[in-house]
C-alpha cells in the first residue's frame, strides 16, 4: 500500500513516546493505578495515575477514559504543567474518532505548554504536533503534514535533545517525500535520520533497520539498484544481529518489509529465482503476522514471476491463496487486479469459458472505478468462447441460413421500425425521468435556499439587535460614568472644600469629632463614586489596553475573603476596541457573579491569545451549581449574549460543592 512505510513509522513513534501498550486484560496494571487514586497520596500523584489510566482506556473504552480524565484534571488544577498535559491526554480519546475535536485539544495543549521550557516539555510538544500531523495525514493533506513535521515537530524534537525522536522524524519526512515521488527531497532527510540513528543501541535496532529499508526504497524508485542493494544488505546485517538480542519492537515486521523489498529488487534486476525464494519468505511472515494487505502485494509479485516463467498452474494456485480474504474485497482496485489476473491465467491454461466470465466480471468492476477496459478485448474473447461452443452447430446453421434468408429479408424493415420505435420511446422516458427528477431536486434546493436565507436574515437581524443593544449600553455607561465623575463627583468634592473652609472661617477646629466624621464620609462617597464610574467605563482599558484593564479589574475585585490569581499570556494591544470592551464586560460579569453567588476564596483567571483567538478560563472553589437545573439569570444571559455576539463558544462545568470552571473561546480581529 502507498503509505505502508509511513504508517509503520508512525507506529514506531507511538512506541517511542511510551504510550501504554497494555491489553485490557492486564488487571494488575489498572489496579495498581486505581490504588494510587483511591489512596491518601498527593493530588499531583493521583492526577498522574488518572492520566495514565486515561491513556490506557483511550484505546479500549472511551467512557472510562473520559471518567478518569475529568477526575485527574480536577486534581491537577493546582499544577499548571499537569493541567496542560490533561488536554494532551484528552486528545488521545478522540484522535481516531473526531478529528476536529482532537485538533482543538492538541492546539489547546500546545498553547498551555508554551509557558514551560524544559526538555521534557519540548518532547511532549513534539508529540502533540506529531499527532496533529498524523490527523492531517489521515485526511490525505500531505502538504500540511510535511509543513508541521518540518517546521513544528522537528525543531521541538531537537530542543528536547532526543536523538531517537529526531532521527525518527527525519525518516518520517523522507518517507512522505518518497511516497509522493519527490525522491531528491527525500534523500537528505533520510540521510539525517541515518546519522541520528546509526549508533542505536541493540534494543533499538528496529530504528536502524527501518531507516536502511527506507533509504533502499528511495533508491529503488529512482532505479538506482546498486544503492538499493547496498542498503538492503545493511538492513540484513542488523536484522541478523537482532536475532540474538532483545529489542523493544517485534522484528518480524521488519523482516517482512525486508523480504518484500528484496523481492522487488530481484524482479527488477532479472533474478527471478531469488525473487521467488524471498517472496515465499515474505508470504510466510505475512501469514504469521496476519498482515493480509502485505500478503496481497507479495502474492501479486510472485504470480507475475510464475506467469512470465509460464508456470501457469503454480501461478493460479498462488492467486487462489488470497481469493477468499475479506481484505481483497475491501479495496475495489485489489479485487479488480485479482479478477483480471485470474482471467489472464485461465486463458493461458485454455479455460476459455472461465476466463471469459472473469473478464466480464472485471469489466463490471472496472466500470465502477471509471477504469473501463476496451470492448475489443472482451469481444475478441467472447468470439473465441462462442466459436468453441458453437463449432458443432456451424454446419446446421449454414443449412438453415438459406431457408431463413427470405423470411429475414421480409422482417428486416419491421424489425428496424420496432427497434427505432423502442429506442425513441426509451429516449422519451429517459428525458421525462431526468426532467421530473431534476425539477424535484431544483424545487427541494430552492426550498433549502429559501430556509437558509430566512435563517441568515434572522441571524443578521439578531446580530444587529445585539450590536445596537451592546453599543447603546456602552454609550449609556460612558455617559453615566462621565456625568457621575464630572457632575456629582465634582459637586461632592466642592462640598468637602466648602465645608472645610466654612469650618476655618467659623473658627471651628477641624479635629472636631463630628466635623471630621462628616469630612470622612464625603471622602468615602467621592472614592466610591469614582469606583462606580471606573467600573462603568474603565479608563485603564482606553489608555493602557485590555491586559492592564483586566489586571486592574481582578485586583479591584479582590477582598479580604477572596484572592484572584490573574494570569495573562500573549495578549495583543491591537485587538479591535469594540471587542476589547466586550471581553472586559464578559470577565467583569463573571467576577461579579462569583462575588455575589459563589462564596469562593480562591479564583484563577487565565486570559490568553493564540492565532486570532482569545481564550478565557475562570476557575473558583466556590459552592458550584447544577448546570442542568439552574435558573437562568441576567448575569449568565449577559455573558452568553456577549459571547454569541462575538461568535465565540462558552462551556460551563460545575457541580454543587465542587466549584465552577468556565472556558470561553472568542475569535478576534485586529485594528
Amino acid at each position: 500500500m502507498k503509505y505502508y512505510t509511513l504508517i509503520l513509522l508512525l507506529l514506531i513513534f507511538c512506541h517511542l513516546t511510551g504510550k501504554a501498550q497494555l491489553q485490557a486484560a492486564d488487571q494488575q496494571y489498572t489496579d495498581s493505578l486505581n490504588r494510587i487514586i483511591n489512596g491518601s497520596t498527593a493530588d499531583s500523584l493521583k492526577a498522574v495515575a488518572g492520566f495514565k489510566l486515561t491513556d490506557f482506556w483511550a484505546e479500549h473504552d472511551s467512557t472510562k477514559a473520559v471518567f478518569y480524565l475529568k477526575n485527574a484534571r480536577k486534581q491537577s488544577r493546582k499544577y499548571p504543567l499537569l493541567f496542560a498535559r490533561s488536554y494532551w491526554f484528552e486528545s488521545l480519546i478522540y484522535i481516531e474518532k473526531d478529528y476536529v475535536k482532537a485538533e482543538k485539544l492538541l492546539i489547546r495543549a500546545d498553547s498551555l505548554l508554551t509557558k514551560f521550557s524544559t526538555k521534557y516539555v519540548y518532547r511532549l510538544r513534539s508529540m502533540v504536533w506529531h499527532n496533529y500531523a498524523l490527523i492531517q495525514q489521515h485526511k490525505d493533506d500531505l502538504k500540511t503534514t510535511l509543513d508541521i513535521l518540518i517546521n513544528r515537530v522537528l525543531p521541538l524534537s531537537k530542543k528536547a535533545g532526543d536523538k531517537e525522536f529526531t532521527g525518527t522524524e527525519y525518516v518520517s519526512i523522507g518517507t512522505i517525500f518518497t511516497n509522493i515521488g519527490q525522491y531528491d527531497k527525500a534523500a537528505p532527510y533520510l540521510q539525517n535520520g541515518l546519522n541520528a540513528l546509526k549508533d542505536a543501541s541493540p534494543d533499538k535496532y528496529y530504528l536502524l533497520v527501518n531507516v536502511y529499508i527506507s533509504i533502499s526504497q528511495n533508491y529503488y524508485h529512482q532505479k538506482n539498484y546498486s544503492q538499493t542493494k547496498k542498503y538492503l544488505d545493511l538492513a540484513k546485517t542488523i536484522l541478523d544481529k537482532s536475532d540474538h538480542v532483545r529489542t523493544g519492537y517485534p522484528m518480524a515486521i521488519f523482516w517482512l518489509d525486508y523480504y518484500k523489498s528484496t523481492t522487488r529488487y530481484f524482479i527488477n534486476t532479472n533474478q527471478k529465482g531469488l525473487a521467488l525464494v524471498d517472496a515465499n519468505k515474505a508470504i510466510k511472515l505475512a501469514e504469521e503476522l496476519n498482515d493480509n494487505y502485505t500478503l496481497q502485494e507479495i502474492v501479486f509479485e510472485k504470480y507475475r514471476i510464475l506467469f512470465e516463467q509460464k508456470k501457469f498452474d503454480q501461478a493460479k494456485k498462488t492467486l487462489l491463496q488470497i481469493v477468499n480474504q475479506p481484505e481483497i474485497n475491501t479495496l475495489a482496485t485489489n479485487k479488480l487486479k485479482l479478477t483480471e489476473s485470474l482471467s489472464e491465467v485461465n486463458y493461458a491454461l485454455g479455460n476459455i469459458k472461465e476466463a471469459y466470465q472473469l473478464l466480464k466480471k472485471s469489466k463490471t468492476l472496472s466500470d465502477s472505478l471509471n477504469e473501463g477496459k476496451t470492448k475489443e478485448e472482451i469481444n475478441a474473447l467472447e468470439i473465441k468462447y462462442k466459436d468453441a461452443e458453437n463449432q458443432k452447430k456451424i454446419a446446421h446453421l449454414n443449412a438453415e441460413r438459406k431457408q431463413h434468408a427470405v423470411m429475414i429479408e421480409k422482417n428486416k424493415i419491421t424489425t428496424l421500425l420496432l427497434v427505432a420505435a423502442s429506442f425513441f420511446l426509451l429516449v422519451i422516458i429517459a428525458l421525462l425521468y431526468f426532467y421530473f427528477n431534476g425539477y424535484k431536486k431544483l424545487a427541494e434546493q430552492r426550498a433549502i435556499n429559501y430556509r437558509q436565507k430566512v435563517a441568515d436574515l434572522q441571524q443578521k437581524q439578531q446580530l444587529e439587535i445585539s450590536r445596537a443593544m451592546l453599543n447603546a449600553e456602552e454609550k449609556e455607561r460612558n455617559r453615566v460614568a462621565q456625568d457621575l465623575h464630572d457632575g456629582l463627583g465634582g459637586m461632592l468634592s466642592g462640598l468637602k472644600i466648602n465645608l472645610s473652609n466654612w469650618a476655618k472661617h467659623s473658627e471651628m477646629q477641624l479635629h472636631d469629632v463630628e466635623l471630621q466624621r462628616i469630612v470622612n464620609q464625603l471622602d468615602s462617597s467621592v472614592t466610591e463614586l469614582r469606583h462606580i464610574a471606573r467600573n462603568m467605563m474603565p479608563q485603564t482599558l482606553l489608555k493602557f489596553g485590555l491586559e492592564v484593564a483586566l489586571k486592574d479589574l481582578a485586583e479591584s475585585a479582590m477582598g479580604n475573603n477572596m484572592h484572584i490569581d490573574f494570569q495573562a499570556l500573549n495578549i495583543s494591544k491591537n485587538i479591535a476596541l469594540e471587542e476589547q470592551i466586550i471581553i472586559y464586560r464578559i470577565v467583569q460579569e463573571i467576577l461579579t457573579n462569583i462575588l455575589k453567588h459563589a462564596r469562593a476564596d480562591e479564583v484563577v483567571l487565565q486570559c490568553s491569545e493564540n492565532e486570532k483567538h482569545f481564550y478565557i478560563t475562570i476557575e473558583d472553589n466556590g459552592t458550584g451549581f447544577d448546570t442542568s437545573t439552574y435558573k437562568k439569570g441576567m448575569g449568565i444571559e449577559n455573558i452568553k449574549n456577549r459571547v454569541a455576539y462575538l461568535k465565540g463558544s462558552l462551556e460551563i462545568d460545575s457541580k454543587p460543592g465542587n466549584g465552577t470552571n468556565i472556558n470561553i473561546e472568542i475569535p478576534i480581529s485586529y485594528e
